[in-house]
């Protein structure tokens, strides 16, 4: 034993099963500093300990040495912790500091990898369904096309591949490919995605979206109204406060009058457009669009959505059509402007078209776009899917 450390079999045959500790072993431990010190370590990890007498000499110069700056106040102690009924008092002493410390296992059929491995496991979601759950902070979420970080807490749940509903919480939101994904909060805003990255944050009444890149629409179920956020703008929505009116106390007794009937503003064809697509009805839908765009007031949200209509159905040369006869929109300030270059340059290379000009005046315009890895590869390899 002189030549040779202890191995791991004889120091568990030492601490578990109460093999004798040997004049040799005494001997070896006595010089050899590493094998006394994972001895140590197993005495602490082993609460039930039950050793062999050895010498007692040896064992107080195994244990003032280990034990040197405590050994020199109380060496009585030590030479009794090391012998047969003392043992198991000085291994459960130690237990809890020196196996905290150290890591250890106390049997082979233990996994020894958790004492050592303590980074936390990542914190990722299962999938979404239709069950609203609740999220913790940093959780990650991977739904279809869809990226999701909680930030805080979250309640979320999905309809389908491309629709979600967040009841309540923030949510950091990422989708680089496709557009049209579906985002529904407080049971009144639907946030289409248009392939973008930006952050929702509802109390279950208020929602604020935060966009860092790309393009969101926000609807309100209610009104059907809309609202177009582009990278870099944020904005809260919210019902405004209605104003109180005090009645004077010298009026409060007498009858109101009856108010005029107050007309209702149509609903604008971009709206009627739209109550056609809930209702699956793509067809009406294009004719309402095609009637703002040649008439009303909201001509690039109608123009987005034609050309939108367009796509899902695979008619590319109809998009250039559409793009080339209104470019005073694709060449405005609209906030539409960079989805309505990236459709086209799209189109341009499904049509094979020359030299991409849709995907070069997009890079031109949005030199920092979030599509512009994507259409830098257009235009070197073409689509190649």
């Amino acid at each position: 034993m002189n030549e040779k450390h202890l191995s791991i079999a004889e120091l568990t045959a030492l601490t578990e099963r109460g093999a004798e500790l040997t004049p040799e072993m005494a001997e070896h431990l006595d010089r050899c500093a590493e094998c006394a010190d994972l001895l140590e370590r197993h005495l602490a990890a082993e609460p039930l300990l039950t050793l062999a007498a050895a010498d007692d000499a040896a064992i107080d110069r195994i244990a003032a040495r280990s034990f040197g700056y405590l050994a020199d106040e109380k060496p009585g102690f030590f030479a009794a912790l090391f012998t047969l009924p003392r043992i198991a008092l000085g291994a459960a002493a130690a237990l809890v500091i020196v196996a905290a410390y150290f890591g250890f296992a106390t049997s082979t059929t233990t996994d020894e990898s958790k004492f050592v491995d303590n980074d936390p496991a990542p914190k990722t979601a299962p999938a979404l369904d239709a069950t609203p759950r609740a999220f913790a902070d940093g959780v990650a979420i991977a739904h279809g096309r869809a990226a999701l970080t909680v930030k805080g807490t979250a309640t979320l749940a999905a309809d389908g591949a491309e629709t979600l509903r967040l009841a309540k919480g923030t949510v950091e939101v990422s989708i680089e490919k496709g557009n049209d994904f579906i985002i529904h909060t407080a049971d009144r805003y639907m946030v289409r995605v248009l392939g973008t990255r930006f952050t929702l944050d509802t109390d279950g009444v208020k929602l604020t979206v935060t966009v860092t890149e790309g393009l969101v629409e926000v609807i309100d179920g209610r009104s059907n109204d809309s609202v177009a956020l582009s990278g870099g703008m944020s904005r809260t929505f919210a019902d405004e406060p209605k104003a109180v009116v005090a009645i004077p106390k010298e009026h409060r007794a007498i009858k109101a009058t009856v108010p005029e009937p107050v007309a209702v503003e149509p609903a604008s064809f971009l709206k009627m457009g739209r109550g056609a697509l809930k209702a699956n009805d793509a067809t009406t839908a294009m004719g309402w669009f095609e009637k703002e765009l040649a008439e009303g007031a909201e001509k690039d949200k109608a123009l987005f959505e034609i050309v939108r209509l367009h796509e899902k159905e695979g008619r590319f040369g109809d998009i250039l059509a559409v793009l080339k006869a209104h470019g005073e929109i694709v060449d405005g300030g609209s906030v539409f402007r960079e989805e309505l270059l990236i459709k086209g340059c799209k189109a341009e290379v499904k049509q094979s078209i020359g030299t991409l000009p849709s995907c070069r005046k997009y890079l031109q315009v949005f030199p920092a776009g979030y599509k512009k890895d994507e259409i830098r590869d257009l235009l070197e390899n073409g689509d190649a899917r």
